[in-house]
């Protein structure tokens, strides 16, 4: 088994990671986990480089031989982040790929001589995480239909519509009004006392951007990547501290 830290940028993303993600990777001889930047708790958002880039130096250090990897969007990232500041003018498929090599090559900067890169498994989508939800919209409205007054077809045709639109769902406009999570809100109004609903690892969706695929298998296909870059022979360990 190999273990892997994702410093993520929320509590979504963390829960997302805790309940999906590390069911799909078990099952494949990973183990990961998800921790917030920082050291103290606090609301959500994309933190400066500064403050990332020594928690994921630290997390190196302290789990010696395990992989750390990232999750945060460029949607909402500082221009203090590698990278960040010249990809804002890049294609669509090129903003993720231009920031993790700016990242990787920064962390190398900072941690020296003794850095290794395979340690390191940077990880930049473009929109939120909401984004990722627009995977799969018949799925989406699947899940969203018990909790809010719109039947799952009027949801699945009023979010594949927007998808159709934007052509991809990392390519949906970013602006407040219409960025992922303000253009799924819009549709689905929830109703007094919702009923608790939760997809199983096998009914989450992931993204379509070209460099992280979705496969027909599992709508978590996207991750496939992270588990066949992972070095092998390390002792897993029993928990997360």
């Amino acid at each position: 088994m190999s273990d892997v830290v994702a410093i993520v940028e929320g509590a979504t993303e963390q829960t997302f990671v805790r309940d999906h993600l590390a069911a799909y990777l078990g099952i494949r001889g990973v183990n990961i986990y998800a921790r917030l930047p920082g050291r103290v708790e606090r609301r959500g958002g994309v933190r400066a480089w500064e403050s990332v880039c020594g928690d994921i130096l630290r997390t190196l250090r302290e789990w010696r031989g395990c992989v750390c990897t990232t999750m945060f969007d460029f949607y909402a990232m500082p221009s203090n982040w590698p990278g960040r500041t010249a990809a804002a003018d890049m294609p669509l498929d090129q903003k993720g790929n231009h920031v993790e090599q700016a990242i990787l090559d920064d962390l190398a900067a900072h941690a020296g001589e003794d850095f290794r890169r395979e340690l390191f498994i940077p990880y930049v989508q473009v929109h939120e995480f909401e984004a990722i939800l627009f995977a799969d919209v018949a799925t989406m409205a699947a899940t969203l239909a018990p909790v809010c007054h719109t039947s799952a077809a009027d949801l699945n045709a009023e979010f594949q519509a927007i998808l159709d639109e934007s052509g991809q769902a990392e390519a949906i406009n970013d602006s407040h009004d219409t960025c992922p999570h303000a253009a799924s809100r819009a549709w689905s109004t929830p109703i007094a006392n919702p009923p608790t609903v939760r997809l199983s690892p096998t009914e989450s969706v992931g993204t379509r951007s070209e460099r992280h695929a979705r496969t027909s298998d599992n709508g978590l296909g996207g991750w496939k990547p992270l588990a066949q870059e992972l070095p092998t022979g390390r002792a897993s360990q029993s928990r997360y501290q």
